[in-house]
């Protein structure tokens, strides 16, 4: 059953002529030119190519709206990025509207029903509220009095009020990592899956790039992400193995059944790490594991690949 969980996430506005071209030179996106409703996921990295902030982008037709996870990234928006636009015409603007999240199995049928149906990797809007959509459910975006009355017509087609444990389970289930959890430095983006959702590997420099294109081209990551299923006591923080054949566990489900964990690079559904008390984790799939990720050039054979 799908439920209906506020969540930390704020919205920042980004207004201004250049707000595009702003983000394309500060981001690991490609922003420039995307069609109004998309809506796509970026990242903010260090000269190294370690996560500063990550957020999504829904554009809409006068203003990006960025949704940050929590206050910690707001606040690194607010006072780096915003205090860094130079000349260029862009303004970030902090807004008061909250986030709800509807997550769980059958969650797009019951969106549907409730009349806040969005369009696969879009967004609308209802009213007072933006509605974006996620592959595991929708984001609502909008004042307090209008996300009640949107909870009220999912609650009415069949949703149910869920915790923030809920909505943890669902996250770890879905795959998706998590800021502060796998986002986290020194991780660079392809250990942790993110190339093909918040990299475009053919845009020009921005902070960070070169790691990540290094990375691509000339390297081999040490380990990956992966969502595991778990085989006696395990906690986040477990970990197993050493060297490279090392497994940490990031994130576990409430019934401690699956989790996310960074695995050596290269292993494949099936594989098992085990510490000394007969405790496993068991490769189910890694994350973001995409040959072809956006913007990357088929015609060019990497090193990794020679």
């Amino acid at each position: 059953m799908p439920v209906v969980v506020p969540t930390a996430r704020r919205r920042l506005d980004v207004t201004g002529d250049d707000r595009a071209r702003y983000l394309e030179d500060v981001t690991s996106q490609h922003l420039l030119e995307v069609p109004v409703t998309h809506t796509r996921a970026a990242l903010v990295l260090d000269p190294h190519g370690a996560p500063l902030a990550a957020f999504d982008v829904v554009v809409l037709g006068d203003r990006f709206v960025l949704v940050v996870p929590d206050d910690q990234v707001a606040d690194h928006v607010m006072g780096v990025l915003a205090m860094r636009t130079f000349l260029l015409d862009v303004r970030f603007t902090p807004s008061d509207d909250e986030v709800v999240a509807v997550r769980g199995d059958d969650a797009h049928r019951v969106v549907a029903a409730a009349g806040l149906t969005a369009v696969e990797g879009r967004c609308r809007l209802a009213g007072e509220v933006l509605i974006v959509h996620r592959p595991d459910g929708v984001d609502l975006i909008g004042p307090s009095g209008a996300l009640a009355e949107a909870t009220e017509a999912l609650l009415a087609a069949g949703a149910s009020r869920g915790s923030a444990q809920d909505l943890e389970d669902a996250r770890i289930r879905a795959g998706e990592p998590a800021w502060g959890r796998e986002i986290v430095a020194p991780h660079l983006p392809e250990e942790v899956g993110l190339l093909p959702t918040h990299v475009h590997l053919a845009k020009g420099c921005y902070p960070g790039q070169e790691a990540v294109a290094r990375m691509w081209m000339l390297g081999r990551p040490r380990r990956q992400l992966a969502l595991v299923a778990c085989h006696g006591a395990i906690d986040a923080g477990w970990t197993a193995g050493s060297g490279r054949g090392r497994a940490e566990v990031t994130s576990v489900t409430s019934d401690g059944t699956v989790a996310l964990a960074f695995v050596p690079a290269g292993a494949a559904p099936g594989d098992r790490v085990e510490d000394g008390s007969g405790a496993a984790v068991e490769v189910v799939r890694p994350i973001g594991a995409d040959p072809a990720p956006p913007g990357h050039d088929p015609a060019v054979t990497r090193r990794r690949d020679r």
